[in-house]
């Protein structure tokens, strides 16, 4: 393992973190610059956007990642402005109502597809097509969920989003790996990020979910942050196609069971 890969994993990499705006795209992209990493941060224009260039000192670009086109020229610009991209990091997101599954919308299903799969697919094509394929080499690290491996209530059209995200993963390690681009996705579960807040500020989801996690609390972006800068470095070069739960312990198994 050279040098780079246990000081600053990422020095010296033009690296791209999706949703970079907060949350646990935020968190990564502070991680990412702790590890050395060039990085550009992505997102919809505005005041999360711009407070993220101010605080950190990062590249940032305005781009709504379920347009392709707009996609493909903020990578291009990326590439020929920065430099060719080495890795990514897709963070971006959506989550819908619950709502249990009879009464999904289509609206539900289009903005979750559009943004979660789509969004996911168009900026990994973007960056193997910008850098990876020319060097031989690349990171892509994918959001996927714990919803895609154990479901949750009222999910179902978050969940096919996510599990899609999955069966995404494991098709581009494969297309890629001749390339030596390594593809990965982390599932988190329940993290204090400003999209679950709602959600978990009522007190009985919090404290189900908090019985139901092993470890006995939830998550944090910073706990999110740190495996993605790993699958996202040479030090995780040998892993590819695979999804990484990071839930502390909720898909291991119940940790409630009196026996």
């Amino acid at each position: 393992m050279s040098p780079r890969s246990l000081a600053e994993p990422l020095r010296g990499e033009v690296t791209v973190v999706t949703g970079a705006g907060r949350g646990i795209g935020r968190a990564v992209a502070e991680a990412a610059v702790e590890a050395g990493g060039t990085v550009v941060g992505l997102d919809l224009p505005g005041p999360d956007l711009d407070g993220l260039a101010a605080d950190l000192h990062v590249h940032v670009q305005g781009v709504d990642i379920g347009d392709h086109d707009a996609v493909g020229a903020a990578f291009g610009s990326i590439a020929s402005e920065i430099g060719p991209v080495g890795v990514l990091v897709n963070c971006a997101g959506v989550i819908c109502d619950n709502r249990p599954a009879e009464e999904v919308t289509e609206d539900d299903l289009d903005r979750l597809w559009r943004v979660n799969l789509k969004g996911t697919f168009f900026c990994a094509q973007a960056a193997v097509t910008h850098g990876m394929i020319e060097r031989r080499h690349g990171h892509i690290v994918n959001f996927a969920s714990q919803a895609a491996l154990v479901a949750l209530p009222h999910q179902g059209a978050y969940t096919a989003s996510k599990g899609a995200v999955m069966a995404l993963t494991r098709s581009l390690a494969i297309d890629w790996a001749h390339y030596g681009i390594t593809v990965n996705a982390i599932a988190p579960t329940f993290i204090w990020t400003p999209m679950s807040t709602p959600m978990l500020q009522i007190d009985e989801v919090r404290a189900a979910s908090e019985r139901r996690i092993p470890l006995g609390r939830l998550g944090q972006p910073s706990d999110v942050a740190g495996v993605a800068v790993f699958l996202a470095s040479d030090a995780a070069g040998f892993i590819t196609g695979q999804t990484i739960p990071v839930d502390g312990g909720w898909t291991a198994g119940e940790p409630g069971l009196a026996l």
